[in-house]
């Protein structure tokens, strides 16, 4: 068995590496330091809807994530959603889709409906819909 002092000196290098890598790609980006932080801040500043929106995983379905979190600022938390996407939306796009709705609406439930076409609807259930 490996001493416990070396085992930590080993975790210790292994994290050291790790960092230094970080750093090594950190230093060859293109974007200047300033202009790094500049962006930074404006992401901050942004508060929490702007930074959701900005989120790496929102940001590809921006409009479906802007009326999501409107929805979810004015309906009742107890209040359910119901999706409708139309059957000319391909799977993994509506799957996606599903699973942001979830994401920002929750603590709500989100019942899938088959839509129209190519359409995405997000509206509020009728009360009574999906009993808890």
């Amino acid at each position: 068995m490996i001493p416990r002092s070396a085992r930590r000196l080993l975790a210790a290098l292994l994290a050291g590496a790790g960092l230094l890598a970080l750093l090594a790609d950190a230093v060859t980006q293109d974007l200047p330091a300033a202009d790094s932080l500049a962006m930074a801040g404006r992401f901050w500043r942004a508060g929490p809807r702007g930074r959701l929106l900005n989120a790496p995983g929102l940001a590809r379905d921006a409009l479906f994530a802007a009326d999501a979190v409107r929805a979810a600022a004015a309906w009742p938390a107890d209040a359910d959603a119901v999706l409708a996407i139309g059957p000319l939306v391909p799977p993994e796009v509506r799957e996606r889709l599903r699973r942001r709705a979830a994401y920002v609406l929750a603590p709500r439930r989100v019942l899938l409906e088959p839509g129209s076409g190519s359409e995405v609807t997000l509206v509020r259930a009728p009360a009574g819909a999906g009993q808890r």
